[in-house]
């Protein structure tokens, strides 16, 4: 394949560009520095805050724009400007709130800038939190604990209501009942993940969005994925390569299949598209 067809390649990062241990291996890292050299920008397209992303980009050193919250906020993290954003309506989550505790699932949000719960032992808040004991300071993911998240939404712009279980169908079923409350978009963003956004967010819509700005055709676009969340942003691409670890539905709509994310699947594929 010509070398340099493509000018930008968009990343997920967990299962994706991480490993089982979200860990940006050394031939990960390699090639996607080597990007930059051959003139080919980079970017991340994440369920997660852009401040999740700190120790990532500050390891790799070649990622500005962030496209976070699974589309509903873009970041050029290089100046901390905020490219676009698209928050969920207080009515939106109320609703959602509902839903989700009539299926039993525990939830919390992302604001612009921090993850909001009321419940410290959610599962996946604890997770966060230990997460940060390894991390610096500065490269720590905001966390807040406060007393009613009904009464933080009415005066907070959120962008993402996160809700989890072990068992992938129980998010699914709750998914159904979500994605019928309009001006919501519920979709899996993880095995055990459920990712709540405002209607018509997805990674594909900010990533559209950020092409157009950059003047880069889509066509000229290489996207990595390996969740249901991915698929519309492979399909936009002009070449969408599902990771070998990807969920059956992810690999049924990419173009490709490249190795897994243990098995530097990233990698081998933009040393095959773009040389080493």
């Amino acid at each position: 394949m010509e070398e340099n067809m493509y000018q930008m390649v968009v990343t997920d990062l967990d299962g994706t560009l991480l490993n089982s241990k979200n860990q940006i291996s050394d031939r990960n890292e390699t090639a996607i520095r080597n990007l930059q050299r051959k003139g080919v920008m980079v970017a991340a397209a994440t369920g997660r805050l852009d401040v999740m992303t700190k120790p990532y980009l500050k390891q790799l050193k070649v990622i500005d724009v962030v496209i976070g919250c699974d589309g509903a906020v873009t970041r050029d993290v290089s100046t901390g400007t905020r490219i676009s954003g698209i928050p969920l309506a207080e009515s939106i989550c109320l609703q959602a709130f509902e839903v989700l505790k009539h299926h039993g699932l525990p939830y919390y949000v992302f604001s612009e800038d921090e993850l909001v719960g009321d419940d410290p032992e959610n599962e996946r808040l604890v997770i966060h939190r230990k997460f940060n004991r390894r991390l610096d300071a500065e490269d720590r993911i905001p966390i807040r604990i406060v007393k009613d998240l009904e009464e933080y939404v009415k005066h907070a712009q959120v962008y993402k209501i996160v809700a989890s279980h072990e068992d992938k169908r129980f998010l699914d079923d709750a998914a159904k009942e979500l994605n019928m409350i309009e001006g919501l978009s519920a979709v899996r963003s993880g095995p055990r993940v459920l990712a709540l956004k405002a209607e018509g967010v997805s990674k594909a819509s900010a990533l559209k969005q950020l092409v157009n700005e950059l003047g880069i055709p889509l066509e000229k676009v290489a996207a990595f994925g390996d969740e249901v969340n991915d698929i519309d942003m492979l399909k936009a691409a002009g070449l969408g390569i599902a990771m070998g670890n990807a969920d059956p539905e992810v690999k049924r709509y990419a173009d490709c299949v490249t190795l897994s994310n243990d098995e530097d699947g990233v990698a081998v594929k933009i040393e095959e598209l773009f040389g080493e």
